[in-house]
């Protein structure tokens, strides 16, 4: 049973783990996946428990995304870690963690949460208050803050932005999606238990909830 939740976690770690990041996948409270990167290696091995005081370990037990700075007692080498829970039916069932050396911390780590995100335009960059952006798309290799009417490119990649961005505020629903929440307009179901969300702009545009992220978004929103 637990070898099937591999292919689906392995899915979302493109989208949240840079290269030469170490790998660490759970299955509840035992590591099932360790991938080291040549950079840092905590030499976890398939069929470990999960230790108390790990990234792994704090956001299983938060049930939420967490990033955080890890001290070396906990497996010898003090490192960064950025968890990421997988919710099924409302249950954790596991967690996938990308493991940083401390002298490569993400820059987001060390930023508080902005009051604005630069947005550039045809003739300059505009100051876009976070209540202003109704959705954030990645596309063609660049970052679009899409307003309630206009779209500016943001210098940030989506990974960058949901470091950086409160989950209460921002959710990640789809590799190249963001939203506010408070923008949404209305929920509408979609095939294999996905979704998509008609926002409030002038187009009322429908982002997808992809598969990845349906579970964790119907628990965070509650329903």
């Amino acid at each position: 049973m637990e070898t099937t939740l591999v292919p689906e976690v392995l899915q979302m770690v493109g989208e949240v783990i840079p290269a030469d990041v170490s790998v660490a996948i759970s299955y509840e409270r035992r590591y099932i996946y360790y991938q080291p990167s040549p950079v840092i290696d905590l030499k976890i091995k398939p069929g470990d428990q999960v230790r108390e005081g790990s990234a792994t370990d704090k956001a299983l037990a938060v049930r939420e995304k967490i990033a955080e700075y890890v001290e070396g007692d906990v497996f010898g080498v003090p490192y960064y870690g950025i968890s990421k829970p997988l919710v099924r039916d409302g249950q954790v069932v596991g967690c996938i963690t990308a493991i940083y050396p401390k002298d490569m911390m993400p820059f987001t780590a060390l930023m508080p949460e902005p009051k604005v995100l630069i947005g550039k335009g045809e003739n300059g960059w505009v100051p876009l208050r976070l209540a202003d952006i109704t959705f954030i798309r990645s596309q063609d290799g660049k970052t679009w803050l899409h307003t309630a009417a206009d779209s500016y490119v943001n210098r940030y990649s989506l990974t960058e932005l949901e470091q950086l961005l409160s989950p209460a505020s921002f959710l990640r629903c789809h590799r190249s999606y963001m939203v506010n929440v408070e923008a949404i307009g209305f929920i509408h179901p979609h095939f294999h238990s996905t979704f998509l969300l008609e926002m409030k702009d002038k187009h009322r545009t429908r982002v997808p909830v992809s598969q990845s992220y349906a579970s964790s978004f119907r628990q965070i929103l509650g329903f």
